[in-house]
């Protein structure tokens, strides 16, 4: 009796056990069933969609930034022409008769001096006292008693030119002095008799016109009618 006691004693607790350790299995297989369906049910974001949305709203900032810094100087056309200055309307400074030509080369007789020299301006035969006026605007760079062409005046213009009056009157209009800006066909003086070198030909303005240091013909800026063109007539005093 006691031994069959023992050995169902024995047999009952080891069925205990091995039924503790299949519910034990269960309830570990159940809970890790459970947590894999939560993952499944709950997905977590994967990050590659939060990425692509930024990259795309910084393109159009980064093609905007070089048109706004192109120089505005870029968009001038590089075969623009350059401004230039207009050339100044010329006045012929007295009324007078071509009496005597300008040339450089070409020797020409003078009554006065009695031989043969370069004459680099030219004579406009008027009478004595006939007004005299500026070839163009510009501003008196000397007013002097030339030894041998007497009084002289001398106007610097735009575009390197400069005009030369001599063998005008000793006395001049008021204003008429070193340093004053005059206008073209505004009065400089009156035809005299003051140069020496000349005083045996008639009464006349002596003019000469500089290109840039260099003496030219004055023919090239100004109209003046020969002694053909007034039907013979000479002014003299």
């Amino acid at each position: 009796m006691n031994t069959k006691f023992k050995f169902s004693e024995k047999t009952v607790n080891t069925l205990l056990y091995v039924g503790a350790a299949v519910l034990i299995l269960a309830i570990l297989g159940l809970s890790i069933f459970a947590f894999a369906s939560r993952k499944d049910k709950n997905p977590t974001p994967t990050p590659t969609t939060s990425t692509t949305p930024t990259t795309t709203k910084k393109t159009p900032t980064t093609t905007a930034k070089p048109q706004i810094e192109v120089p505005i100087s870029t968009a001038k056309p590089q075969n623009q022409d350059t401004p230039t200055v207009a050339e100044p309307k010329y006045t012929t400074p007295v009324d007078g008769i071509l009496n005597k030509d300008y040339d450089s080369e070409l020797l020409v007789y003078s009554v006065t001096m009695n031989d043969y020299r370069v004459h680099l301006g030219v004579d406009l035969a008027a009478s004595v006292g006939s007004p005299v006026y500026a070839m163009a605007d510009g501003k008196i760079v000397t007013v002097s008693e030339d030894y041998l062409m007497g009084t002289t005046v001398k106007i610097e213009h735009d575009g390197g030119l400069v005009s030369v009056y001599s063998n005008l009157q000793s006395t001049l209009p008021e204003g008429i002095v070193e340093g004053a800006s005059v206008e073209g066909g505004q009065l400089i003086g009156g035809v005299g008799e003051t140069a020496i070198i000349e005083q045996c030909d008639d009464a006349h303005l002596h003019l000469e016109v500089f290109k840039n240091g260099k003496n030219v013909d004055p023919l090239e800026y100004i109209t003046v009618k020969s002694a053909a063109d007034r039907g013979g007539d000479s002014a003299t005093e």
